[in-house]
């Protein structure tokens, strides 16, 4: 009887596992793509990582250092991460709005169903859950205490009149997509001409 348990346990498991995998690659960084795929992307100290399993069968434990990023579809969706360093710790971020002059990456967290994010709940300081990346590949995170004045520093120059509405309707925290949209647009017709 103990066996038929242990049996069912590890059928069960497979079938889960299996149904948790994304088709995806990943791009090294000499920019080579490995097919395979994804499993899970959880938290350790020094940030995060992924679970990866290639097109030959075997599993990998992939550090944010070690690849430039990955990607996978879900439900039709493309969805891609990228690996970036800040203040001591790797992290893959997913790209939710990429743009010109700004990109909104997000923190993997819970909400989706490939994270397992109960590493993260006992860091001493939560890292944010969205960053800017400007410029060549400066990151900027945007904590959710306090992005009202980091968001309104950061526009200050660039784009004076919607960093005067950050905070107001529309241009809240959860709205931060709609602002770097916004960004993108009216900051591309502000050119210096030479």
């Amino acid at each position: 009887m103990r066996y038929c348990y242990a049996l069912l346990l590890v059928v069960a498991f497979t079938l889960t596992a299996a149904a948790e995998s994304y088709r995806g690659f990943l791009l090294t960084k000499d920019n080579y793509q490995l097919t395979g795929y994804f499993n899970l992307i959880e938290y350790s100290p020094t940030g995060n990582y992924i679970t990866f399993t290639n097109d030959f069968g075997d599993v990998y434990a992939i550090a944010p250092q070690l690849v430039k990023g990955f990607g996978f579809n879900q439900e039709g969706s493309s969805i891609r991460f990228i690996s970036r360093y800040h203040e001591g710790q790797w992290f893959f971020l997913r790209e939710v709005e990429p743009g010109r002059h700004l990109s909104l990456f997000a923190l993997p967290d819970g909400k989706d169903q490939y994270v397992d994010d109960s590493m993260l709940r006992l860091f001493s300081t939560q890292p944010a859950a969205y960053w800017f990346e400007y410029g060549k590949n400066q990151l900027l995170p945007i904590p959710r205490v306090g992005y009202k004045r980091t968001i309104r520093n950061f526009m200050a120059e660039s784009n004076p009149s919607l960093a005067g509405r950050i905070g107001k309707k529309g241009y809240r925290y959860r709205d931060m997509v709609n602002i770097v949209a916004e960004f993108n647009v009216t900051g591309g017709r502000k050119r210096r001409r030479l």
